[in-house]
């Protein structure tokens, strides 16, 4: 009796190695399609939430400004907050925020000598200037002089004096304040704090902000503020190919805010 032995042929084995072969490209481009995917999703979930944080975190720091005015009747110089945008009146991508942090003011007697160029002055309470890096000038209501800036060298709080640089003349009447400041602008497609090291938020493909006054005018003096209006646009870190609605094949996402500024005090009325 003859004996046959079990097994694959030839033609067999080649037709299941191209069965496989067949069946694991499928599985791999159904697996890129699902990595793909769940990519493209991550990536729209961090578009959302840059977009949201963005829009969230300026009109925050905006809408509170001035929250911690020492109002004594109508402060008309509003000494303890001051908004200064990046464009004056038009739409910019940036504003500086300056705060008075522990209400350091001093105003000049009444009654002083012939002005002469000073960088040491005795104040009330020196305590208030401790925690700022900066000195404002208020002139005397009614002239015309500029806002001055000088930086803060020392605070001596046993003996209540303040030494700050450059020296400079003040007349009768004239005040000081401690501020602190912070810049937030746009640095290409990041939202940096102060310095271009440091981002809170990535991605914005587009970012405007208007200061507009009561009725609603463009404006860039902070003593008329009363609203502001944002646009922020995000987009997604990496393009997707098969997204034809902008020419880079990136996702985006745009937001608007119109607000009213919450601490502002209105003096015409």
């Amino acid at each position: 009796m003859k004996k046959y032995s079990t097994g694959f042929t030839i033609v067999e084995l080649l037709v299941a190695l191209a069965i496989s072969g067949v069946a694991l490209v499928i599985l791999s481009k159904l697996l890129s399609l699902s990595l793909n995917t769940y990519n493209l999703q991550e990536q729209l979930a961090d578009m959302n939430q840059n977009a949201r944080f963005t829009i969230n975190e300026i009109s925050d720091i905006i809408m509170e400004a001035g929250s911690d005015l020492q109002v004594m009747g109508i402060d008309t110089v509003d000494r303890d907050t001051i908004i200064i945008p990046d464009g004056g009146g038009a739409e910019c991508s940036g504003f500086t925020i300056k705060i008075n942090p522990r209400g350091g003011f001093y105003q000049f007697p009444q009654k002083v000598g012939s002005p002469v160029r000073i960088c040491t002055v005795h104040v009330d309470d020196a305590k208030g200037f401790r925690m700022a890096p900066n000195l404002q000038r208020i002139p005397v209501l009614g002239t015309k002089s500029d806002l001055t800036y000088y930086s803060i060298v020392n605070v001596d709080t046993l003996s209540n004096y303040i030494v700050f640089s450059p020296a400079d003349s003040f007349q009768k009447g004239d005040a000081i304040c401690s501020f602190s400041k912070t810049r937030y602008y746009l640095n290409g497609t990041d939202l940096c704090v102060d310095s271009d090291m440091n981002i809170i938020s990535e991605n914005i493909d587009s970012l405007s902000i208007l200061f507009l006054d009561n009725d609603y005018k463009p404006t860039s003096q902070w003593r008329s503020m009363r609203a502001a209006r944002i646009f922020v646009r995000v987009k997604t870190a990496l393009p997707d190919k098969r997204y034809k609605e902008y020419a880079d094949h990136h996702h985006r996402i745009s937001l608007n805010f119109d607000f009213r500024l919450r601490n502002k005090i209105d003096i015409n009325k």
